[in-house]
């Protein structure tokens, strides 16, 4: 790459261990940077556990390579009842539930300031179905997770002016490019180390798309707003509506001298004059799965077949279910016309890739499946009502996967446990709060839940019926191009290969197909997503690291030498070369230098955040599905059969592979975790929804 010094040291440790190695004991390469991390999980004093010098290796490295390992295969070994490395012994407790050691969190009467801007809809108190824009879902304050209202804050804002401009470094200079930042900490590099899969990704930007969706900025005269002149460098004027990145002239990759971003719509743009500004969210908050049923009754109408409750699909290959073709695919997908693939769904962000596009589809079947089965014991329901029921069950299975085994693998089943994130085992749960607003926050959206970017690998891989893979797709060569999925035979080899690729490590290395080549097409440049990612936390207004810290019970940092409780030293001294004062460090940027907790793919402030806004989804969504005395609650013995559902079930229900792995978001490995013949997992029982009249 331009300007970009490169070594022989990456790649060059060899390590080789039956733990590791595929069905063919293939050797495995990992970068120097992580051996000590991969020799550590090996079973000490195992005699097939090796490494070597790959050649070219440089001979410096060499004796610090073999004293590492040494030492680790020189341990005793883990006897039974030792601390599993995943165990948490002191988790973190979130703000909602431990206020008293959260700085700087703000009071229900702050966090709910909006309120007063947006005019109240008509509630249908004894309703037993969520409404598709989330309003009145909680019957004293009905705009509480509404689209198209403001999100909410737990922590005040930091802005310049106090209201709406991008704030300042503590010195009043302005903060540090955020391309330099991306180029200097976050470097491109492949890390695929973890044990999660790829299909977990995945299932995070569904829950994101579900949840999350920044409306951007139109100019006073209703116009998109040129926030890069016509030959790609930054307006001598930016416009108020951007808040693009200027690229420095000696960036080792990007010709072009400015990333165009422009702003998110906020409460001014509403007519609303609080200060500082909330930003307008695009989708309702709660986990409803809009993402494939629509944000009102005329887009949710449009998705329906009109049939036995189900949603409109396209056949596929040997008459499978696909979602159904936007109505232009040209001015949706790439290198499209009126003939391509490209889908329609409750999203609109549905084609962005292939693996996403899968998950959607699986959604969708989900959906008519259960309809299916709704019909076998209600014959006599009509299209209505087998929709709308589904439409309920649907909601109740995609909570319990998130719940029980989403969360449990992204934040630690300790820290899910003792923030009461986990489901129960039986009967109905308590604690709906009409208090507790379930609104997206900003500190979520705009910065903490953007962790997921780290983990997407830059390419998918292809598996066939035998779990090998047969090839790959680079991630920049399908954006916004779903058609691979409709080819004979593709749409289990895309489904298997989410299941069998690991996810990339949680750290500062990203993959260039979103760092350079982001939503690339053929004949421009990419964009750079953490540079956005940066600059959205700027345009939100979100604090400092700093300031989220102490928010999470963590102590102020006086200095740049008080990090090093969470963050590496070596880390510690990049921030100090790019930001001026402790102060200053972009909360999206320290989170992510963070030492993950134990058992989670995060630090402690990104669990923190993440942990408080899924707190909030449960406790303050009268629609749970595990709360009784509610008008849309389950039954004792409907709920005891959505206890059964579980990922795999899914996947068996809506695919054609007959077998899963045996923890379905971890990767699939035939030794550490081998798959599960589809036969043998627990199906629903439908009867308890049977209707006796």
């Amino acid at each position: 790459m331009k300007g970009m010094r490169t070594t022989s040291i990456y790649y060059c440790i060899v390590i080789s261990h039956k733990k590791y190695n595929d069905a063919e004991n293939q050797t495995i390469e990992y970068n120097i940077s992580y051996f000590n991390y991969k020799l550590s999980k090996l079973d000490v004093k195992d005699k097939s556990a090796s490494a070597s010098i790959k050649k070219g290796c440089p001979y410096m490295h060499h004796k610090e390579v073999y004293n590492s390992l040494k030492n680790v295969l020189s341990r005793p070994k883990k006897m039974k009842g030792d601390v599993n490395e995943d165990s948490d012994p002191n988790p973190l407790i979130i703000p909602a539930i431990n206020s008293t050691n959260a700085v700087g969190y703000l009071s229900e009467e702050e966090i709910d300031i909006a309120d007063r801007c947006f005019s109240i809809p008509e509630c249908n108190s004894s309703a037993h179905y969520r409404t598709y824009d989330g309003s009145c879902n909680n019957l004293r304050f009905p705009t509480w997770g509404q689209s198209g209202l403001a999100n909410i804050r737990i922590i005040q804002a930091d802005y310049s002016d106090g209201v709406s401009q991008p704030r300042k470094a503590k010195s009043g200079n302005d903060m540090p490019n955020a391309r330099k930042i991306r180029t200097n900490i976050f470097q491109n590099r492949e890390c695929s180390i973890v044990d999660r899969n790829l299909f977990m990704v995945e299932l995070g930007q569904i829950i994101a798309h579900d949840t999350t969706l920044g409306l951007l900025k139109i100019t006073d005269d209703g116009k998109v707003p040129q926030c890069c002149t016509s030959n790609h460098s930054m307006p001598e004027n930016l416009p108020k509506e951007c808040i693009s990145v200027e690229v420095p002239d000696d960036d080792p990759v990007l010709e072009r001298r400015c990333i165009n971003i422009t702003r998110n719509m906020d409460t001014r743009d509403l007519g609303c004059d609080i200060a500082p500004v909330r930003q307008v969210i695009g989708v309702n908050s709660f986990i409803d799965g809009s993402v494939i049923y629509g944000l009102n009754e005329e887009q949710a109408y449009s998705l329906r077949a009109h049939k036995n409750g189900k949603l409109a699909t396209q056949e596929g290959p040997e008459g499978t279910e696909f979602l159904p073709n936007v109505r232009n695919p040209e001015d949706v997908c790439f290198e499209a016309d009126n003939d391509t693939i490209c889908y329609t769904s409750g999203d609109l962000r549905v084609n962005q890739h292939p693996d996403l596009a899968a998950e959607h589809i699986i959604l969708l079947r989900l959906h008519n499946a259960i309809c299916d089965e709704l019909l076998k014991v209600n014959p006599h329901w009509d299209d209505d009502r087998t929709y709308l029921e589904a439409r309920r069950l649907f909601g109740a299975i995609y909570q319990h996967v998130i719940y029980n085994e989403y969360l449990p693998s992204l934040l630690g089943k300790d820290f899910v446990v003792a923030n009461k994130l986990l489901p129960a085992s039986e009967g109905f749960t308590d604690g709906y709060d009409e208090f507790l607003n379930p609104t997206t926050i900003t500190s979520y959206q705009a910065a903490a839940f953007r962790l997921g970017h780290t983990l997407i690998p830059g390419y998918a891989e292809l598996v066939n019926n035998s779990w090998d893979t047969t090839t790959t797709v680079s991630l920049s060569s399908s954006y916004n191009q779903v058609l691979l999925l409709q080819k004979p035979g593709i749409y289990e080899s895309v489904i298997k290969g989410m299941l069998k690729q690991p996810a990339q490590e949680a750290d500062r290395f990203f993959q260039k197909e979103i760092t350079d080549e982001l939503f690339k097409g053929a004949s421009s440049e990419g964009d750079d997503l953490i540079s956005i990612d940066i600059q959205r936390g700027r345009d939100y207004g979100e604090p400092s690291y700093n300031k989220f810290r102490q928010l999470c019970g963590l102590p102020e940092a006086k200095n740049f030498s008080d990090l090093t409780d969470t963050i590496p030293l070596k880390y510690v001294n990049l921030l100090q070369e790019l930001y001026e004062d402790v102060e200053d460090i972009d909360f999206y940027v320290g989170g992510l230098l963070e030492n993950n907790r134990p058992g989670a793919l995060m630090g402690p402030t990104f669990q923190c955040i993440v942990g408080e806004m899924f707190y909030r989804w449960k406790f303050g969504d009268s629609f749970y599905y595990e709360f009784n005395n509610r008008p849309g609650s389950l039954t004792s013995d409907q709920l005891s059969q959505i206890r059964k559902s579980s990922l795999a079930l899914v996947l068996c229900v809506t695919t054609q592979v007959d077998s899963v792995p045996r923890v379905t978001l971890n990767k699939y490995d035939d030794g550490q975790n081998p798959r599960v013949s589809c036969d043998s997992i627990p199906l629903i029982d439908f009867s308890p929804w049977k209707e006796y009249h």
